[in-house]
């Protein structure tokens, strides 16, 4: 096909460039005319690929994912339906039917907000499950784990075991661990020579074999590129992702654009890859380093001690050290991707980049960005923090969220607010915790509905086009890429082909917009019914 160039024309085209175009030519991997048919006939011979009425924009950019998480969970039990702790251990049941006898049983995805039980899961609710092999299952926020009681026995869990800073081990009243393992306490679920993170941040890197941890990344690259996505930014690299995103590049099978943010734990990953100089390509890069400062909003661990609910969480470092690392990266010229979800860990961010000049180029991020104050927003503004929210965690979990923190909830993932402030509208799925669906997150972002049909915040609305900027160029913008996020000459020729016009149907219908083809390259990648091709 791309021997000669390919011209797509006969249906509405968005550049999110503000360009009109009525045909988009592509010869080779990138856009080389956008405008009219005829001046994307002019340079030569083309095979003209008819629309047919199909709406054509840039590949969505979604800024905050963790792919191999959503790879490995895929092959977990699937427990996001769950609506009680039998429900809980059914699923996990049937789901061991699969496995050999000695394999853990994993599951993702309970919300103990959706329990009718109204609590998490515990060790002896999973023990029904088996008490001979170790069942884990991970919390929908992927904050924290409950094992059963010969996982906690094998991860050497007991009553005497403390509590590391920034993490929780559930305990009873007698002091007895009861299976709930939490943010920096996941260390222990990963075995000896498993992936450590400290109080860094949560473990989500559960140990796998290469070859399984290749075939995941490759179903996760299936799932986003079905939903439009081309490229992503992992917001969590240890070596266990870098390793699997380079095997899969090397192999010929990294069909993604990676942009790799680099956990504060595994920052010697920088210099031994030489990350900063010569590791990039077009499909994997260095985006900068991830850090921690609370826990998580919708598993109730964000640091909230201002009066703002009744989950109070907590921070994951000492006094300063947050501070000390934000300030060393920033030196150092390194963009940071700061999770914070309460005003207190917002504020612990802003202070850190506020020890230096404003340097608006590294375009510094604060992802979720939860719970911030007016004030803080507008010193967001003045330091040129670009805030990287997930609009469809307000529609899947803002009735807890709602529930625990009733005098603050409206201001839950405000994109609204960040967008009348002047600042960038970026929006973001943090697959697996949302799936990664596009045309469903920017319905959430659209009319801020939760599951039960009540509006989360009239304020922190965006409109129609406001949404799918922030999943083209405003994504883009955060993972510093000018080449991505919109059509326009030179940039890469990825692209998506959707069933309908999204600036145009009623806001009902925008969810049921599908994806018919997602483009990367100039060449189908991702073809509707086919699949990969």
């Amino acid at each position: 096909m791309n021997s000669a160039g390919v011209v797509l024309t006969g249906g509405p085209i968005y550049t999110m460039d503000g360009a009109a175009a009525e045909a988009v030519r592509v010869d080779g991997d990138r856009i080389s005319v956008v405008g009219s048919l005829e001046g994307a006939m002019e340079p030569g011979r083309a095979e003209v690929v008819d629309l047919d009425g199909r709406c054509l924009l840039p590949g969505f950019v979604d800024a905050h994912t963790h792919p191999l998480m959503l790879g490995q969970c895929m092959t977990w039990a699937d427990l996001s339906t769950a609506s009680s702790v039998d429900e809980v251990v059914k699923i996990l049941r049937e789901h061991s039917l699969g496995l050999k006898r000695t394999l853990p049983v994993r599951g993702f995805g309970y919300d103990h907000h959706r329990l009718s039980d109204d609590r998490h899961p515990t060790a002896a609710d999973l023990d029904r499950v088996s008490e001979d092999v170790t069942v884990t299952i991970m919390h929908v926020s992927g904050h924290g784990y409950v094992a059963n009681s010969h996982g906690l026995d094998a991860a050497g869990i007991r009553a005497d075991t403390p509590t590391p800073t920034g993490g929780l081990i559930d305990r009873d009243g007698s002091g007895a661990p009861t299976g709930r393992v939490f943010d920096a306490a996941c260390d222990l679920l990963t075995g000896p020579d498993g992936t450590k993170v400290g109080n860094h941040g949560p473990n989500l890197h559960i140990p796998d074999t290469h070859e399984a941890l290749a075939a995941q990344l490759d179903t996760a690259q299936e799932s986003l590129l079905a939903a439009g996505i081309t490229s992503v930014g992992d917001c969590q690299v240890t070596d266990r992702e870098l390793s699997a995103y380079a095997n899969s590049r090397d192999a010929g099978r990294l069909r993604l654009r990676v942009t790799t943010y680099v956990l504060s734990s595994h920052i010697g990953l920088v210099d031994r890859y030489g990350l900063e100089v010569g590791f990039g390509d077009d499909h994997l890069n260095f985006g900068g380093i991830k850090h921690y400062a609370d826990g998580s909003l919708v598993a109730g661990t964000a640091c909230l001690p201002c009066g703002c609910g009744n989950t109070h969480g907590f921070l994951y470092h000492e006094e300063g050290d947050l501070e000390d690392l934000i300030d060393e990266s920033n030196a150092l010229g390194r963009q940071t991707a700061t999770h914070a979800q309460g005003p207190e860990a917002i504020q612990l961010v802003l202070d850190a980049l506020g020890r230096r000049a404003p340097h608006p180029d590294l375009r510094h991020r604060i992802e979720h960005c939860g719970f911030p104050t007016d004030g803080q927003i507008v010193e967001m503004r003045r330091l040129g923090v670009v805030p990287v929210p997930q609009p469809a965690q307000v529609h899947l979990y803002g009735e807890g969220v709602r529930r625990d923190h009733p005098e603050h909830a409206e201001r839950m993932y405000a994109s609204g607010l960040f967008a009348r402030a002047g600042l960038p509208v970026v929006l973001s799925s943090d697959t697996p915790v949302t799936s990664p669906d596009v045309m469903l997150a920017c319905w959430c972002a659209e009319t801020r509905l939760t599951s039960q049909g009540r509006i989360i915040g009239e304020a922190a609305k965006v409109t129609r086009s406001q949404a799918l900027e922030g999943y083209t160029r405003g994504g883009a913008h955060a993972l510093r890429r000018d080449d991505v996020g919109s059509i326009r000459v030179g940039n890469h020729a990825d692209l998506v082909l959707l069933s309908a016009d999204p600036f145009t149907v009623s806001v009902d219908t925008l969810p049921s917009i599908t994806v018919d083809e997602t483009w990367v390259d100039g060449r189908p990648a991702w073809i509707a019914l086919q699949g990969l091709t």
